[in-house]
């Protein structure tokens, strides 16, 4: 069960390191010059880091629960 929860943590590191990416990536479409700059779907966008949170978030917490069915 331990390794399980290092498991989930590690990945769950690794995915918070990722996020900058991920919020670099929605500036480049939403922000000046950007291909979604004043759109409706560029406010969309600009979500995506805080649902790349939320969805890491759940797999971690899915993840430990389905393990400790096993």
């Amino acid at each position: 069960m331990v390794s399980k929860l290092i498991g989930a943590l590690v990945a769950m590191v690794i995915g918070l390191a990722l996020l900058p990416v991920v919020g670099n990536f929605a500036a480049d479409l939403t922000g000046t010059g950007g291909q979604f700059e004043d759109t409706t779907t560029g406010a969309l966008i600009d979500l995506l880091p805080v649902i790349y949170v939320i969805i890491l978030v759940a797999a971690g917490v899915g993840y430990i629960a389905v393990s400790r069915r096993n």
